[in-house]
């Protein structure tokens, strides 16, 4: 993340309360994926502290509807939730990718599942441990989930959002994108009128 947009987004989180403390913390994590860019943004709602667990059941439905987003409880605890945030369209369009098949029906998923299905599977799997393949989910290249399963999380060429083993280009253009995305978002929650355009680098950067 760019310091300045950090310590803009921590300014902003200061001076909020309850709701819209709530609704700017996801806006701006999952911005990538509002704006269609990322097929999905993991968030951990904490019972401590601002107790964004309770300010989640509380407003969590109404926030996700109001950008477009859906939701799936992967974890739920006395002291937090995990959240997956998504766009169902381009989650299932992305998981049905030829390269990403083999590597979930090695792990058991079920390819002709309905998205639903496959979210009930991860959810299970979470049970246990915190399973790679969330990274597919979270629209991280396969080839760099694999290259982290192999070299168990060394020797990566780059380190930013995911540790990269592949394409280093492709890499940088996704992180571009998802910097641009949350840059143009603290804009939009800080009343900006000079919004950052969102870049469309999905598509290329994914085949």
């Amino acid at each position: 993340m760019n310091k300045t947009v950090g310590l803009r987004l921590a300014q902003l989180l200061r001076s909020v309360k309850e709701r819209d403390y709530l609704e700017a913390l996801i806006a701006f994590i999952a911005a990538p994926t509002i704006k269609g860019v990322k097929p999905s943004a993991l968030m951990r709602f904490a019972a401590s502290g601002k107790n964004t667990m309770l300010l989640w059941k509380d407003y969590g439905s109404v926030i996700c509807a109001k950008y477009g987003l859906e939701s799936f409880e992967l974890k739920n605890g006395e002291n937090g939730v995990l959240v997956l945030l998504y766009k169902k369209k381009l989650l299932t369009h992305y998981l049905s990718y030829s390269k990403n098949k083999p590597f979930l029906e090695c792990i058991g998923y079920m390819t002709d599942d309905e998205l639903e299905g496959k979210l009930k599977f991860l959810k299970g799997r979470f049970e246990r441990l915190c399973p790679h393949e969330v990274g597919l989910f979270l629209g991280i290249p396969i080839e760099d989930v694999e290259g982290f399963i192999a070299n168990k999380g060394s020797n990566c060429l780059l380190c930013r959002y995911w540790k990269v083993y592949g394409d280093k280009k492709r890499a940088q253009l996704l992180f571009a994108a998802y910097d641009n995305a949350r840059a143009g978002m603290m804009q939009l929650l800080c009343g900006e009128d000079n919004l950052i355009p969102c870049t469309k680098t999905l598509v290329y950067a994914l085949q």
